[in-house]
């Protein structure tokens, strides 16, 4: 672990002052920021103004002893190693000491290469402390984005007019992600040419620079279907086939994410960064590609037919799919059964226009599910191509071999239909009360990994 020792702080408490002088100087030529100090009385008021990395304390001094100015430390609820020094009569105090939180101890008389070794353990498992705490706070930011993105999305699929429906997805963008001027380039009916059919408030000016063909190169980027295609440090302007694009103003990068329905590339989310975003690259492209699988059937809904349309109507929205599994939670507590739920995707890619079609495909899909899982599972349709499923039992194991199984036929053409479509399945599973403890927890957990893993599936052109 890459250690910078100028930006560790370290305060040495020891009311004997040739320990605290050997010890600045050792430590200090180490390039450490080292502080020491004699009077534990000093100590404490130091510690309530400042933070240290490391804290190394005699046990026992005249006064204010080495447990008390722990005390203090933890009641400041900061991120400290905390080591002590003791003699031999006060072992079993330093061992009790160690208990309570304190990283270790060393005995009096002491070597420096003993300072030096426990010293480099401490803050290795302090960095290592820190950078956990960091990833955690990272992952619960994402969970609640995406969270987010998933009740919003769950609205917007019941706005009937697709343009307020777009109008609510760029504010989600503003006020989540920070992101104010988008666009969605939509393809024509034939896939061949694309254009800008929607822009947030603060992209309309940007709306007649995005009008291009399918075999468009960007900065001499081609712009792919299955992963966004980046533009960076484009200024004001950008290459477009060629002929250079000149931008009403400067941006850091320009994002392309493909939006695709039922395996069908429909269009891309474009987003125009001004300046950087708090979320880390790699961060935020997660988000933007889950945002655009969400949104998909949105942008493809023009190739349903009208009674698809009011057919889509019956199917479980957020609310009611929590309904569903805190009843099935409900009995399974009666019984003190645990529970398997899983939701499961199906994915079409090359699919015909003809809805129809797609429509045979998804109750074969259905069919053979229930097939495979035998009777007492419960099915509930989740959204278009999503299903619902419920398992008593709490066997996760054999519900996910039969996933798999269904799986497998897709992907190997065994599913009955004369479609040429190629198809396969995304599908997550949770265990009720091991892997979640409530309706809204199992959802919310259980369609952020299903949206993830389905915007992953790749087809073999």
């Amino acid at each position: 672990m890459d250690i910078k020792n100028n930006t560790i702080s370290i305060l040495i408490v020891d009311d004997e002052e040739m320990i605290v002088t050997i010890l600045l100087n050792f430590l200090g030529e180490k390039g450490y920021n080292v502080t020491g100090i004699s009077d534990s009385a000093e100590a404490i008021e130091l510690i309530q103004k400042t933070s240290f990395d490391i804290v190394f304390t005699d046990l026992m001094m005249p006064g204010i002893n080495g447990m008390e100015l722990v005390k203090e430390i933890r009641r400041q609820k900061v991120d400290t190693q905390i080591i002590i020094f003791t003699g031999y009569a006060s072992v079993e105090s330093a061992i009790d000491a160690v208990q309570q939180g304190v990283y270790d101890y060393i005995k009096k008389p002491f070597r420096l290469e003993e300072i030096d070794s426990i010293l480099g353990h401490a803050l290795e498992q302090l960095l290592l402390r820190r950078e956990n705490q960091v990833l955690h706070d990272k992952i619960g930011n994402m969970l609640a984005q995406i969270t987010m993105f998933y009740d919003i999305s769950n609205i917007i699929y019941q706005v009937r007019e697709k343009k307020h429906a777009v109008e609510m997805l760029f504010d989600t963008l503003a006020e989540s992600m920070h992101i104010h001027t988008a666009l969605i380039c939509e393809c024509s009916v034939d896939g061949s040419d694309y254009k800008v059919n929607y822009a947030g408030k603060a992209a309309k000016v940007f709306k007649r620079l995005f009008k291009f063909s399918k075999d468009s190169l960007f900065n001499g980027k081609s712009l792919t279907s299955d992963e966004p295609t980046i533009l960076v440090d484009v200024g004001l302007q950008f290459d477009l086939d060629g002929k250079t694009i000149t931008l009403p103003e400067a941006c850091r990068r320009i994002i392309f994410v493909p939006i695709k329905y039922q395996g069908v590339l429909e269009g891309y989310l474009v987003i125009i960064e001004h300046q950087d975003h708090h979320y880390h690259d790699e961060d935020e492209l997660t988000l933007l590609k889950i945002l655009a699988t969400q949104i998909a059937p949105i942008i493809g809904a023009k190739k349903q037919r009208p009674n698809d349309i009011l057919e889509s109507r019956k199917y479980e929205p957020a609310q009611a799919m929590r309904n569903l599994i805190k009843a099935e939670l409900a009995l399974s507590d009666e019984s003190d059964t645990p529970i398997s739920i899983a939701m499961a995707r199906l994915v079409a890619s090359g699919a015909s226009e003809d809805d129809t079609d797609f429509a045979l495909i998804r109750e074969a899909w259905r069919n053979k599910i229930a097939d495979q899982l035998g009777p007492g599972k419960r099915l509930h349709w989740a959204g278009i191509d999503t299903l619902l499923i419920l398992a008593a039992g709490g066997n996760p194991v054999g519900l996910d071999h039969h996933l798999a199984n269904v799986r497998n036929e897709l992907e190997s053409g065994k599913l009955e239909s004369k479609s040429k479509t190629n198809l396969s399945m995304a599908y997550s599973i949770l265990t009720y009360p091991f892997d979640a403890d409530s309706a809204k927890k199992i959802t919310i957990k259980l369609s952020s990994r299903l949206f993830y893993d389905a915007s992953n599936i790749k087809f073999n052109q």
